[in-house]
């Protein structure tokens, strides 16, 4: 059973924390017109009710590479009724960061990272293949990541509240990146608790550490500053308005990948794009509001795009992980898996 979706103040907070994960309460009361307790304790409300989370992720240039290549998404087809199975064993890999049980020509799309070439060779050439019912395995090495889900906004809020907020986090990430002499280092253990909350304390990390407040502040600061992880705020896809999602599998001109992939990126409707090795150079991820709107948004590129083929379209019909964070089949997080934060 679903919980009730957020009110119209809610998905508000949660667009001010997409601008900012780690917004400070006192400078989003003004925006809300409420005290920083309230905003809080809204907060609250929405995590205890899988309405919202605040996690880390790996950063988006991680995948930015050449050759080899450390993350892909993998389209996995299964034995006949064992999809359930299948899902089961990969939710608890730390290499596959998310789960989308999809339509189409594959039973599951997956999004898997490696810290180190070996390991995502194993992982992707071994690991997966390996799982009893897994029949065929589709890897796409991700070459460049163009568009991440962590910019995709609700448009919640108005641009006036937008520029606000930003400006605050800008500001508070130079004063973080000032406050080292050399590039900072990020601690592991760090990642690991911010998995589970990005919004994590000073307080929080001290006592999961069982450090003085002080070196737990540093070692905050330092991890934060240390541009080896993302922090980013998300929800279930039915609770935003755009309970659909799906992906498409394009093919463009090796000359125009960079342009498309801007321009793609520039669809309020698109979430990810990512250049990959493959038949299909170009993947997109998008969350529409109908079913629909996935042929509305395929005349839309075949319009102004018409160097693109559509080469596949899928539509997810479930999704059962992100980012680390395991759903229940109402898809309601019901557990952490973190991802390995650093080589």
């Amino acid at each position: 059973m679903q919980e009730k979706a957020p009110t119209d103040d809610e998905l508000r907070l949660i667009h001010a924390l997409q601008v900012w994960p780690r917004a400070p309460w006192s400078l989003l009361g003004p925006i809300f017109d409420v005290d920083p307790v309230t905003l809080a304790r809204r907060w609250s409300a929405l995590t205890s009710r899988g309405m919202a989370w605040v996690t880390s992720q790996p950063p988006s240039s991680s995948v930015a590479r050449t050759s080899p290549a450390l993350g892909a998404i993998v389209e996995v087809e299964c034995v006949a009724g064992s999809i359930d199975s299948v899902i089961t064993e990969l939710s608890q890999d730390r290499e596959c960061l998310s789960i989308d049980v999809a339509s189409g020509g594959r039973d599951v799309i997956l999004t898997v990272g490696g810290r180190t070439p070996a390991e995502f060779n194993r992982y992707v050439i071994s690991r997966v293949p390996g799982i009893p019912d897994v029949r065929t395995v589709r890897t796409h090495p991700v070459i460049t990541t163009v568009s991440a889900a962590p910019q995709w906004r609700l448009r919640a809020l108005d641009a006036d509240e937008v520029s606000v907020i930003d400006a605050a986090r800008h500001t508070e990430t130079a004063r973080l990146s000032a406050m080292f002499s050399r590039q900072p280092v990020a601690d592991p253990h760090i990642i690991a608790i911010l998995s589970h909350d990005g919004r994590a304390t000073t307080r929080m990390v001290s006592e999961a550490l069982g450090v003085p407040m002080r070196r737990a502040r540093v070692q905050l600061s330092a991890t934060l500053a240390s541009g080896s992880f993302e922090i980013r705020t998300d929800m279930p896809r039915w609770a935003s308005g755009y309970p659909i999602c799906a992906w498409y599998f394009l093919r463009v001109p090796a000359a125009q990948i960079a342009q498309v992939g801007r321009r793609l990126s520039g669809l309020p409707a698109v979430r990810t794009v990512l250049s990959v090795a493959g038949p299909a150079n170009l993947l997109v991820s998008v969350w529409l509001r109908e079913l629909s709107d996935v042929e509305g948004l395929e005349v839309v590129i075949e319009q102004k795009l018409p160097a693109v083929s559509i080469l596949d379209r899928s539509v997810v019909l479930s999704v059962r992980k992100r980012m680390g964070r395991v759903f229940d089949e109402d898809e309601i997080p019901m557990q952490v898996v973190p991802w390995d934060g650093l080589p």
